[in-house]
């Protein structure tokens, strides 16, 4: 992987005004430190846990914040826009991953 292979993308996203998600490898730490690995707050994510939207969320809006605590960001969310967030947060990885090209896919 080169270093054009990294590409951090931000996703702006409506909570309490509009913020932009951003998962860098600070945010993919964050998350590793609250769940152990960033596949388990993956796997926690896709499973509905409010808990675990609410940290990825977290995760992805410190850039713009550092004191931004996870409780405040909790306060963003309501059912109401809890799919948004899932999907913006979704967005958000998906686009923060390299890309894989054809030839490292039949590699």
């Amino acid at each position: 992987m080169s270093v054009n292979d990294i590409r951090v993308k931000m996703i702006p996203i409506q909570l309490d005004k509009e913020r932009h998600l951003k998962f860098d490898l600070n945010a993919f730490a964050e998350l590793e430190e609250l769940y152990g690995d960033f596949q388990t707050a993956m796997d926690a994510m896709s499973k509905g846990s409010i808990k675990a939207i609410r940290a990825m969320l977290w995760a992805g809006l410190i850039h713009e914040d550092e004191k931004l605590t996870i409780k405040q960001v909790g306060s963003m969310i309501d059912m109401t826009n809890i799919n948004e967030i899932v999907s913006a947060i979704s967005k958000a990885i998906s686009e923060a991953m390299p890309k894989v090209d054809d030839e490292e896919k039949n590699a």
